[in-house]
């Protein structure tokens, strides 16, 4: 039983180490979130007061969502969410949620980002696009995601605004990489809105979010995996041992 227990032990610190790898991995990722492992005892509701468990197990792996800083850029259609909410992007796959706001105008005057997907409005279904006659430039984005713009004429284009999402559970979000998440059941019902309202965040144009995985911390959580890693080691071979000294009687 307690090379079982140790077992279990093992693969529980293999995945804290997994997890903490995953994140250092990212730490310079536009967007990214950390994750957490989460862990529980296992024990038989029907074993007793006598039996010491059965060992451990993985939860979940639980995302951070807690605001990462901010990196100063030279192109007005980065941007960065300050506070609630995932800018909303579609594709023909669908609509995905992310906090990379890394997006620039294509050839037709889409607003797209680095994977040619769509930048939604504050309805969380229409693609942004600029009118005009291409050429677009003096383009800003206000707190509000209000954009303005001019074509190749120097006329104002029509005046579009930057939607952002936000989900009553965030962590019931299903991550599909790429710092991007979809909907579920489990994340609640999606509000979509412009930036400020409805409890959204407000974006900043020129910036991007950065990362919020905290290298320091998550090498000292490495060294924590480390260790149970190897005291779980320790217990099966302590295990062995006894099992080979009653063998040899």
């Amino acid at each position: 039983m307690s090379m079982n227990i140790g077992l279990t032990g093992l693969k529980a610190a293999t995945t804290h180490i997994d997890v903490v790898s995953q994140n250092i991995a990212n730490s310079s990722t536009t967007g990214f979130k950390s994750g957490r492992a989460e862990f529980g005892d296992i024990v038989d509701a029907n074993a007793g007061k006598k039996t010491a468990g059965s060992g451990v197990r993985t939860q979940a792996i639980n995302q951070q969502f807690k605001q990462g800083s901010t990196t100063i850029t030279d192109n007005a259609l980065d941007l960065a969410i300050n506070g609630n909410g995932f800018f909303a992007v579609k594709d023909s796959s669908g609509v995905s949620y992310t906090r990379a706001g890394s997006f620039h105008v294509d050839k037709d005057g889409n607003i797209v980002n680095n994977l040619g997907q769509n930048l939604l409005g504050k309805d969380g279904q229409t693609p942004l696009k600029f009118g005009g006659t291409g050429g677009w430039h003096d383009i800003s984005v206000d707190g509000n995601g209000n954009i303005t713009a001019k074509d190749s004429t120097g006329a104002d284009t029509p005046a579009l605004q930057v939607g952002l999402t936000d989900f009553p559970n965030a962590n019931g979000l299903k991550r599909v990489g790429d710092t991007q998440w979809i909907a579920t059941p489990e994340a609640g019902t999606a509000v979509s809105d412009a930036p400020g309202s409805k409890g959204l965040g407000l974006v900043s144009s020129g910036e991007l979010e950065a990362s919020n995985v905290d290298i320091s911390a998550e090498l000292v959580d490495l060294i924590v995996a480390q260790r149970d890693f190897n005291a779980n080691s320790k217990t099966i071979t302590a295990n062995k041992e006894m099992v080979q000294t009653v063998i040899n009687m």
